[in-house]
């Protein structure tokens, strides 16, 4: 380090024979060191940037003091370690005190003005060659170790900022690296508490509202997971629950389906059948109504029956009463022969024969018209059934009649019935389609519901790893009770 301090004071050309201008300057300037601090912290005090800095006597007398000890060191030229620690000792202060280089450097500028004018006056205007030289000596030496005392003042300023903003942004750097092993619990101390600078105060405070805002978001995600976790359980037992009852729905609808389907069949068939049995009956009133037809012939035809077998047994009548008086002429005309004698016996015989052929067609006519008579009887009583039958079929043809149009009205419907069954085996087979998208649907769902709750569990891992405080830990329990819970209902 010495030699360092050695290489900058001659840079600045102050060792040697300019050291010695330097020595002798210090000699004709020192008595008038204070002449020259009252000038210079009378500018101080009457500028309006600079008075701020002196608020009272104190702190200008103070100043005052420290700034001839520090000039006295200067100008002997002996640069020793009391002479730089004052002047890293002024550049700190001005740096605590956030002194402009403005008003540090002009209040140099004068500084040093004032001293070239006391050392000047010293010789006055009469002077010659040598004393000249010299004085430019001197002045050239004075102003090199102003300018020396500027560059190590104000490297000690730089010092002192380097060494706050070492110890700022080494808070900073440990808080940032507590965030980075995701501890967000210790907020970077402020001044208060802490060697930390006020001056970087700002930038600490923004950190800690990162922190905290970071903090905070972590706290909401640890939160919001269990939430989500819960709801991906809910979710997932609801989603499983519709599955089951939709499995059941769709082989409810399926076998819906089928039955609507051999129903239909059974409505097609009896339809069909219904159809048949509808022209089945129709022809039955056909044939009854032409049965009826018959019947009517035939009470006709018993009717003209019956009149003939009434002639019949007239003409019988007639026959019986012919034979009756034949009987009678053959047994007067045997009277006759047998008054007659002998010659009318062959009458008599003749006769005879006439009475038993008279008796013999009585007896066959009387034998007739008996059966006749029976015929009659059953002619009548068969035209009384045929009547009746005519009667029965009448009303069979009515009630075929009947039949038939309620067999059409039953066949109508029966149509009905088919076409409407026809469509609800559509809608049943649609409904089915549906409830077979809406089955893989709900396991999609519930598939989606897992991979949800998986991102969330990721997600909580995630968020657990940041240390915001003691409710990550309560978060965590839910979450895992949570994810349990889903575990067992997935």
């Amino acid at each position: 380090m010495a030699s360092d301090r050695q290489k900058t004071i001659s840079k600045f050309a102050l060792d040697g024979t300019q050291k010695d201008d330097l020595i002798r300057a210090n000699a004709k300037v020192e008595p008038h060191l204070d002449q020259v601090l009252d000038k210079f912290y009378e500018f101080a005090q009457a500028d309006a940037d600079a008075s701020k800095f002196f608020p009272n006597d104190d702190v200008l007398n103070h100043a005052k003091s420290a700034q001839k000890r520090h000039w006295q060191l200067l100008l002997s030229g002996d640069f020793s370690d009391e002479y730089y620690s004052s002047a890293e000792t002024i550049g700190c202060v001005h740096f605590k005190i956030q002194l402009p280089f403005e008003l540090y450097l002009s209040g140099y500028a004068r500084a040093t003005s004032y001293i070239q004018e006391v050392l000047g006056q010293q010789y006055g205007t009469a002077i010659s060659s040598k004393g000249r030289s010299r004085l430019f000596g001197m002045l050239g030496a004075l102003n090199r170790a102003f300018a020396l005392d500027t560059h190590y003042v104000i490297e000690a300023y730089f010092a002192a900022q380097r060494i706050e903003q070492d110890t700022a942004f080494d808070y900073i750097t440990k808080g940032i690296e507590r965030m980075e092993a995701r501890d967000l619990s210790e907020p970077v101390p402020g001044p208060e508490n802490s060697s930390y600078p006020e001056r970087y105060n700002g930038v600490r405070e923004t950190v800690n509202r990162l922190m905290s805002s970071l903090a905070e978001v972590i706290g909401t995600i640890q939160s919001s997971t269990s939430a989500l976790s819960s709801a991906a359980h809910e979710i997932a037992e609801s989603a499983q629950e519709l599955s089951q009852r939709t499995e059941t729905q769709a082989a409810t609808l399926e076998q819906t389906a089928a039955a609507v389907e051999e129903i239909t069949a059974s409505m097609r068939a009896s339809s069909e059948a219904t159809t048949e049995t509808s022209d089945v009956a129709s022809k039955a009133q056909t044939f009854a109504e032409e049965g009826n037809s018959v019947v009517g012939d035939a009470v006709s035809k018993m009717q003209e029956i019956a009149e003939s077998s009434e002639k019949m047994s007239q003409i019988i009548g007639a026959i019986d009463d012919i034979s009756f008086q034949t009987n009678l002429l053959a047994l007067n005309a045997g009277v006759e022969a047998a008054r007659a004698g002998e010659a009318g016996r062959g009458f008599a015989v003749v006769a005879s024969e006439v009475r038993a052929l008279a008796q013999r067609a009585a007896n066959s006519a009387k034998e007739i018209k008996d059966l006749i008579s029976v015929s009659v009887g059953h002619v009548e009583e068969g035209v009384q059934l045929v009547n009746e039958a005519g009667g029965s079929l009448s009303h069979i043809v009515g009630d075929v009649q009947r039949v038939s149009e309620l067999t059409s009205e039953v066949s109508s419907s029966a149509e009905e019935q088919f076409t409407g069954l026809t469509e609800i085996n559509t809608g049943v087979s649609h409904l089915d389609s549906v409830t077979q998208q809406n089955a893989a649907m709900v396991e999609e769902t519930t598939a989606a519901t897992r991979t949800m709750q998986h991102d969330a569990r990721a997600l909580a891992n995630l968020a657990t790893t940041f240390k915001v405080g003691p409710s990550s830990i309560q978060s965590q329990a839910d979450f895992d009770s949570a994810d349990v819970d889903l575990r067992l209902a997935g």
